[in-house]
Formats: C-alpha cells, sequence, structure tokens
C-alpha cells in the first residue's frame, strides 16, 4: 500500500484508508522487451549518451468522485489493453476508482502475469491532489516521457488535464442523464484538444495519443508552472464559459437575448436623451 501519492511507502498493517493507493501488479524484474512502433526511443540503442534514461510512460485514469464507471475500469484492466500500453512505451497504469475500488482490485487480482505484459497496477478510490497524478503524466524534457489521462467527461477533471498540458483521452459515461458528457468529448475531439476515446475500443484512442505525443513533442516541454492566483481579469475565461460557447448554443443565444431584454429600457432611454455616455455603458454590459 503507498500512502503519498508519488512514493511507495509501505504501511504498518490494517486496511487501506480512503484515499492511500494501492499497488496491485508490479512488474517481473525481467521482461521481455517489447515492440514500440512510434516510442523506439525505449531502446537504449536509440538514446544519446548525453541523455539521462528516463523511466517508461504512466497512463493515469480517473472516474471522477461520485458517479460509478465501471465500464471503463473494465477495460483499462484487460490483457489487451494493457498489451497496448506496453507495446507504446507504458509501464505504470494508475487508476482512481471512485465507488469501484473493490471490484477493479478483484479484476487485476485475477490477471496472469503474462496478462499484465509487465505493465504496474496502482489504484486508489479517491484523492484530494488530483494534479500531481496529472502532473506526472506531462512530459518534461530529459526528466520524464510523456504519457496520458483517460478520464470521464467531468469538467471539472478535463480542464484541470488541459490546464496541465497533459495528453488527454476523453471517454463520456453513457449511464449518466443527458449525456453532457458525450457533447463535451465529442467538441474537445472536433476542436483537437483532447481524444474522445470509446467504450470497446479504447486501444485505439492509445494508438492516436501516441502519435499525438510524438507529433506534439509531448516528450520535451518546459517544466510545468502552475498559472497564478487569482488568475488576472484578462484571463478569466473559464472551462465553463468555454462549454457554453461551444457545446450549448442554444443556451448562449437564450443568455444574449435575456441580457438585450434587461438593457433594453436603459437604451430606449439613452436614445432618446442623446446621451452617447449611457450608451457606452450599456453597450460593455452586453454579451458579445
Amino acid at each position: 500500500m503507498v500512502n503519498d501519492v508519488n512514493g511507495v511507502n509501505g504501511s504498518g498493517g490494517g486496511g487501506p484508508g480512503r484515499g492511500s493507493m494501492i499497488v496491485l501488479a508490479a512488474p517481473p524484474r525481467e521482461t521481455k522487451r517489447r515492440r514500440s512502433d512510434v516510442f523506439d526511443d525505449l531502446d537504449p540503442a536509440h538514446q544519446s549518451t548525453a541523455q539521462p534514461m528516463l523511466a517508461g510512460r504512466r497512463c493515469f485514469v480517473t472516474v471522477g468522485a461520485t458517479a460509478s464507471f465501471r465500464a471503463l475500469l473494465d477495460e483499462v484492466s484487460t490483457p489487451e489493453f494493457l498489451r497496448c500500453l506496453a507495446d507504446h512505451g507504458f509501464t505504470v497504469l494508475e487508476a482512481q476508482c471512485g465507488p469501484d475500488l473493490a471490484a477493479f482490485q478483484d479484476r487485476v487480482a485475477s490477471l496472469t502475469e503474462l496478462g499484465r505484459h509487465g505493465v504496474e497496477i496502482r489504484c486508489f478510490d479517491y484523492t484530494g491532489d488530483l494534479v500531481s497524478h496529472i502532473e506526472a503524466c506531462r512530459g518534461e524534457a530529459n526528466v520524464r516521457r510523456a504519457g496520458c489521462v483517460i478520464s470521464h467527461g467531468g469538467t471539472g477533471t478535463v480542464g484541470e488535464v488541459l490546464s496541465v498540458g497533459a495528453a488527454l483521452i476523453v471517454v463520456a459515461n453513457p449511464t449518466l442523464m443527458d449525456n453532457h458528457q458525450l457533447e463535451l468529448a465529442e467538441t474537445l475531439e472536433e476542436e483537437n484538444r483532447a481524444v474522445q476515446g470509446h467504450l470497446g475500443n479504447l486501444t485505439a484512442a492509445i494508438e492516436r495519443i501516441a502519435e499525438r505525443i510524438r507529433q506534439g513533442t509531448l516528450d520535451a516541454l518546459p517544466p510545468y508552472s502552475p498559472p497564478p492566483f487569482p488568475v488576472p481579469a484578462a484571463d478569466r475565461v473559464t472551462l465553463f464559459d468555454w462549454i457554453v460557447l461551444t457545446c450549448y448554443p442554444d443556451e448562449l443565444e437564450a443568455q444574449e437575448r435575456l441580457g438585450n431584454l434587461a438593457v433594453a429600457p436603459a437604451v430606449a432611454a439613452a436614445n432618446n436623451n442623446n446621451n452617447i455616455n449611457d450608451l457606452d455603458n450599456i453597450s460593455f454590459l452586453r454579451l458579445d
């Protein structure tokens, strides 16, 4: 059991507490080198002697803090998915399981050593420090290779991943009502901000994210700098604002209509009085 986010510290007895991490499957000491069509730089022969040897890539799966997402957790714990990870240089799968932690543990326990394909599997239920797990998947020059985050379509989690700059796969939870997660996943795909993952074929999403990592040189990013707080006024365009603009045009139109109705009497009064200053102030309040 791991008590801290990034360490591998043991614990002296007792079951895992809320938020504690469990290492379910460590890779064998010697594993056969896997094919890596995109990331052959894992082979020491392809690395410059001046560059440090970096650890393998990390895949972090997060389902959020409220709803169950068993379908996603079940698929990422299959031998086929783990083999796909290994083939692309991933050595660690970390899963935030929410209410399905026990079920995920049981599935991983049933995997054979061969079925794990040398991937170390870690899991926990909840965390108060999501950003550190996301940041561990962000590539940084001479520090770590880029991995990826596989996330449900929750706006909070998606916003965290985008702000950190880690490669992102968004998988909508189909069990939720009014599946806004699907709309968000589709929009992120269209905007080239993320890869939309589809249940039943997540290996295809890993293939695509691997290509994006290569094309975007995400292994060589500069160090991550957290955004300033408080956020400068000029930069206060939130993820919610962006979702409204891109995913819900009907809602945006309704808000604009309400805003125009609200200022209409003031506009009429200003026109009657020929007060240019009043008109300028009113136009500033409009939803452009």
